[in-house]
């Protein structure tokens, strides 16, 4: 009976705990649907992005976005000169910003990301076709004297809406809006034949097929894979296609000296007889251009909107770094020299020599087996590590979003959280896997600029960031090689760089900084892949995420890191001293310069005989003219700044909320060269730089 009766009850609890049960699971069904509904509300109500145009969807929207444009700007265009005020010539042109910002990134963006080809490539009609009517749009003499005759009345306005005028009139003069119509004719045949020229050359290095006949025995050390893949001669050598993979392969492996001075030479030597007066020709044409300009000449023009501001301050910082890292480079010239000569019984030095020695030092120093390596960076446990790294040291929380609404069903959503606050302050989408007819390198893009709507309120940002990994099959995961751990921190960096500013105008949001600037958040952050404190947190063994790398690992990683960077430097020097010298002339022989440079620079190792570097140096023609020293200056700033800040402690939130508030909120609001030096208390040194890459 008490059994009986303890039945009964058994099944009466049971009941209860199955009626319970369903009322408790309705319950959370009915959370989870309006977490759900929130969740895509939020989205709706802050994304405006959109993602599911058609190629006839994005044509239409391409066509009212520059109708809409030309309408504020005949508007503003109509302002009598003696009546124009901030509302009605400035306030029109930065709402313009704001509205035209997402339309545009919905019409572009998908030539990037989208399945269809079609909508690919009405996508990138779409972008050529807004980015020619901008071309013109920015040439407008009427607009120009609107803005200008404003700008000399000296309102009363706040710093960052006085700097919104300042940049406009700074924007139109520097394309020569300020000169009379004859000159403005003649500049623009100038920059055309710069275009031209450009495309020239960039045509040329393409179309340049350098072959060479070579036997097995000359190309010792290349890998099997390799050479089974080259097509064989008649006679039984081998034809080698110097692209640049080629290239680096050959002069990292070959073990045969006269090999790789054959192969630098040969693919120094392209276009020699093409591109070089090309060349000295573009540096004459933007000497000209610059003093039309009332620039001194054309490194003048091209720093003065940079941190930089002078081609003297890029000059002294040169000189400095040379100075200062070519004790290093003596040493591990010495050390490479060495193994030269009981190799190859000769210890001259040529700049073909380098990467071979230097790949053969490192295997004999660090024995790093990188196939192993990637065994403790599953991509689960590096983003996990990083997004947990970013929320500690810059003060934030990340929500990832269930099912959003994106364009491929791969992609994450997350939405940013001030932590002190709970203020949703942007939103970030990750789309990491490679999958076919999306762009194939790692980059972000502002979809949504951070600022102030013609209304008052604040629109957030929104940022994409695109990357090209393997993307897993159900049964393994996705093991990151460690450079692109680095990639993965070295972006998602420029993310927060634009979802954590704070600025008025859509025009000084988040990426729009300097050119010499905009790295340098992203090249801090690259050290938490090298110090063992951060380490231990973004790896994990893929079949035991709690056994870490060991100290020793993360000590051989950090070592090769440094190991020949003093070299390595020294080539980054070269290029920008030849940069520089050639565009703060008229004239130019460049191969008199670089034989000059390679004396005054590369610490004995010697120019290959009849080459002239300046015949295939891409950048120079696409876009990085008098500024490729960027690279080099946003190395040196951002290893003071980590030195400085997060070297002792690479968890410092008090440093990390400091830098999300004087780095990165204010955006392009406020010099770079200030942001830095108000975050630092002082000038930026090169001194932690140097002493990052002092190492033997």
């Amino acid at each position: 009976m008490v059994d009986a009766a303890g039945k009964r009850k058994d099944s009466k609890l049971m009941g209860g705990a199955v009626v319970a049960g369903a009322a408790i699971g309705a319950l959370l069904a009915a959370k989870l649907l309006l977490g759900l509904i929130f969740g895509r509300n939020r989205e709706k109500k802050h994304i405006k992005i959109r993602w599911n145009l058609s190629p006839s969807d994005i044509k239409r929207q391409c066509d009212e976005i520059i109708a809409r444009s030309k309408e504020v700007h005949d508007a503003v265009a109509s302002v009598p000169l003696d009546k124009v005020t901030y509302a009605t010539v400035i306030a029109p042109l930065a709402n313009l910003e704001v509205e035209e910002f997402v339309l545009i990134q919905s019409c572009t963006f998908l030539s990037l990301v989208a399945a269809s080809k079609d909508i690919r490539q009405a996508s990138a009609v779409a972008e050529s076709k807004i980015d020619h009517y901008h071309a013109q749009c920015s040439m407008r003499e009427d607009v120009y004297c609107v803005v200008k005759a404003l700008s000399q009345k000296r309102e009363a306005l706040q710093p960052e809406n006085q700097r919104f005028i300042d940049h406009l009139v700074r924007d139109y003069e520097r394309l020569g809006l300020s000169l009379k119509p004859e000159a403005r004719a003649e500049l623009k045949r100038l920059k055309r034949s710069v275009e031209e020229l450009c495309d020239t050359f960039q045509t040329n290095l393409e179309e340049e097929k350098v072959v060479l006949s070579l036997n097995r025995m000359q190309l010792l050390g290349l890998p099997p894979d390799f050479l089974k893949g080259l097509e064989k001669y008649e006679d039984g050598n081998l034809k080698v296609c110097l692209n640049p993979l080629n290239y680096a392969l050959i002069l990292e492996r070959c073990r045969v000296g006269a090999t790789r001075r054959t192969v630098a030479s040969a693919f120094d030597q392209r276009c020699l007889k093409h591109n070089v007066p090309i060349l000295e020709q573009l540096v004459k044409l933007r000497h000209k251009i610059a003093r039309f300009l009332g620039y001194e000449d054309h490194a003048h023009y091209v720093t003065a909107i940079r941190m930089a501001q002078s081609p003297m301050k890029v000059s002294k910082f040169l000189e400095i770094i040379n100075m200062k890292m070519s004790l290093i480079a003596e040493k591990e010239l010495r050390k490479l020299q060495s193994l030269k000569k009981a190799e190859e019984e000769n210890d001259e030095f040529e700049i073909g020599d380098l990467m071979y020695y230097i790949r053969k030092a490192e295997e004999l120093e660090f024995h790093l087996d990188y196939d192993s390596l990637k065994d403790y960076f599953p991509l689960e446990v590096a983003l996990k590590g990083l997004l947990y790294f970013q929320e500690e040291i810059l003060g934030l929380k990340f929500r990832k979003v269930k099912y959003p609404q994106a364009w491929h069903p791969d992609v994450l959503l997350y939405v940013v959280i001030d932590a002190e606050n709970g203020d949703t302050i942007g939103f970030f989408y990750l789309d990491l896997f490679s999958r076919d007819g999306k762009y194939k390198n790692a980059c972000v893009l502002p979809l949504q600029p951070s600022c102030l709507r013609k209304d008052g309120t604040r629109q957030l940002p929104v940022a994409a960031m695109l990357m090209s990994l393997k993307k897993p099959s159900n049964k393994e995961c996705t093991l990151l090689e460690h450079s692109e751990v680095l990639t993965l921190f070295h972006e998602f960096i420029h993310v927060m760089h634009h979802v954590c500013s704070c600025v008025s105008f859509a025009r000084f949001s988040g990426l729009r900084v300097e050119d010499d600037f905009v790295e340098i958040p992203s090249q801090i952050f690259e050290n938490w892949c090298f110090e063992r404190a951060s380490l231990e947190i973004i790896s994990g063994f893929y079949k035991d995420p709690k056994k870490k790398l060991s100290h020793e690992l993360c000590q051989t990683l950090k070592r090769k890191r440094q190991a020949y960077a003093g070299l390595l430097t020294k080539r980054q020097l070269l290029f920008s001293f030849f940069d520089q010298a050639i565009h703060t002339c008229e004239n130019v022989n460049t191969a008199a310069v670089l034989r000059e440079l390679y004396m005054q620079v590369m610490n004995g190792i010697s120019m290959v005989n009849g080459t002239n570097l300046a015949a295939s140096f891409r950048h120079l023609t696409g876009g990085y003219d008098a500024a490729y020293y960027g690279f080099l200056w946003s190395e040196v700033i951002s290893a003071d700044i980590f030195h400085t800040k997060f070297k002792a402690n690479v968890l410092n939130n008090i440093a990390g909320k400091e830098f999300r508030q004087k780095v990165l909120a204010p955006g392009a609001c406020v010099d770079a060269s200030k942001l830095v030096q108000d975050y630092l208390g002082r000038e930026p040194s090169e001194e932690a730089f140097v002493k990052s890459k002092s190492w033997l």
